[in-house]
């Protein structure tokens, strides 16, 4: 297992290497991997299906100079960027028990954040079909983090966004009320739907995170700050042909 704590120059060439990453794993030339890294700038990121214009308020979002991205997984639009903790678990199947399945592969790859969300002393719960949320003191179920994967024929990524400390108004402003909503959200917008970490007294700080994450992850962990060289290559040619690009990003 490999801990990798990078963040890459711009939020598209992130997403590249999510992809890369993701490929390397599928041919065994990387470890699997647990990835974390926050974005320099606030960003939009679609699901690989979701209509950007229905998800997002684009007129809001190029006012704000907030780049529309799309993922290579499933899921729903997030606001990303400062206040916000991207993780991503890669994990060949043979070394995952209970990944066959696309909720077994989501809760085993996320067991250490669980068990560390656990440990320091919230109540989560797993809700709908992807997302961690807090049972709160007042008795509302509020999400903390959405999740979505992508699989291949050996391997999966289940990568996701913990909020630490976000923006309120600028979810608000970027993100339009979700054309699909788990049933426990019950009509709430945006504000009443979420929670953070600082909300929730745990320790929100994005290095403060990592190196409480690391001590969750296997004992054999090695840690690295800057991905392979084959992992890089592989993301700069999918940031020119993919990620960089209308044709994929605003596709839909």
């Amino acid at each position: 297992m490999r801990f990798l704590n990078y963040t890459s120059r711009s939020p598209a060439e992130d997403l590249a290497l999510e992809e890369a990453i993701h490929h390397c794993v599928e041919e065994d030339a990387s470890p699997n991997t647990w990835r974390l890294w926050q974005a320099v700038v606030p960003s939009v990121i679609l699901g690989t299906g979701q209509e950007c214009g229905r998800e997002a308020h684009l007129e809001n979002a190029r006012m704000e100079n907030a780049p529309v991205l799309r993922r290579h997984s499933g899921g729903g639009a997030v606001v990303i960027g400062p206040g916000a903790i991207n993780f991503s678990a890669f994990y060949r199947f043979a070394d995952l028990p209970g990944s066959e399945t696309i909720r077994g592969a989501m809760y085993a790859a996320l067991a250490p954040l669980l068990r560390m969300l656990e440990q320091s002393g919230l109540n989560v719960k797993t809700a709908g079909l992807s997302d961690i949320a807090i049972l709160c003191a007042d008795g509302t179920l509020r999400k903390i983090a959405g999740n979505s994967q992508a699989r291949k024929r050996r391997s999966v990524v289940v990568h996701g966004t913990l909020l630490a400390d976000p923006d309120w108004n600028r979810i608000d402003r970027l993100l339009r009320f979700p054309s699909s909503i788990p049933d426990y959200r019950a009509g709430r917008g945006h504000r009443d739907f979420l929670t953070s970490l600082k909300e929730s007294n745990v320790p929100y700080q994005f290095e403060k995170f990592a190196a409480k994450l690391a001590t969750f992850l296997p004992s054999d962990t090695i840690t690295s700050d800057v991905p392979s060289e084959e992992e890089l290559k592989r993301a700069r040619v999918l940031l020119d042909e993919k990620y960089s690009r209308d044709e994929w990003n605003l596709r839909r």
